[in-house]
């Protein structure tokens, strides 16, 4: 029988060994959950960068991706996130608001780019995606957020668990061998989109690195439609 343990064992075995955490602006995060952030939507100011089509176009086809709202519509916004970015939690807070806006969707990118904790998280994570779908994904996501302290694999797995997934059934999905190259994947394609720091966004033929406040999406979505 497959325990947590060796679950979570198989699980660091099959990742990447050439994976090296990303420096970020925010600093070392092995506490990131903890750390306390400036009020949020006050935020700092983001540049729009305009992007090729095709490499959007590459974005929105990332298999990995998990959907939020109408993903068909007119303005989808892509989140590169990490599990362990303070303002990554702050930013997940708007996608019930967005997604509740008709023809606006969210696509999650999980973006492990802080520490190998991050991305033990990130295959936790599309374990649930690919065992239990979307529909679990996003209460599984907005609880990882509201956990405190770095989130590794077994935090992940504990949280799922909560959620009332099966944790022997969750650590062979997260060890299942699409796991590491769809994480790969998102890695090449946030590296050649510029994304230094999470969370980083592609709307349309725009992308901004850096936290965006809920007020500046909701004009994000008005400038498009304009």
């Amino acid at each position: 029988m497959i325990t947590r343990r060796s679950a979570l064992a198989g699980l660091s075995a099959g990742l990447s060994a050439g994976f090296l955490a990303a420096a970020h602006p925010l600093g070392r995060p092995a506490a990131a959950q903890d750390v306390d952030i400036p009020d949020p939507e006050v935020g700092e100011p983001v540049v729009a960068r305009r992007v090729p089509g095709e490499l959007a176009e590459r974005a929105l086809a990332l298999p990995a991706l998990v959907p939020a709202g109408a993903v068909g519509g007119d303005v989808v916004f892509v989140e590169f996130f990490d599990y362990n970015c303070p303002y990554c939690r702050a930013s997940a807070a708007h996608i019930a608001p967005l997604v509740a806006r008709p023809g606006v969707g969210v696509l999650l990118a999980n973006y492990p780019i802080l520490t190998d904790a991050s991305r033990e998280a990130a295959a936790i994570a599309l374990g649930v995606l690919a065992l239990a779908g979307p529909e679990a994904y996003l209460p599984f996501h907005a609880a990882l957020f509201a956990s405190r302290g770095l989130v590794d694999g077994a935090r992940a797995l504990d949280v799922a668990q909560a959620q009332g997934l099966d944790p022997d059934a969750l650590g062979r999905a997260a060890a299942l061998p699409g796991i590491d190259p769809a994480i790969e994947d998102i890695l090449q394609v946030g590296r050649v989109l510029g994304f230094d720091a999470t969370p980083s966004t592609l709307v349309g033929p725009w992308a901004y690195e850096g936290y965006l406040t809920h007020a500046r999406k909701e004009r994000i979505v008005a400038d498009l439609r304009a």
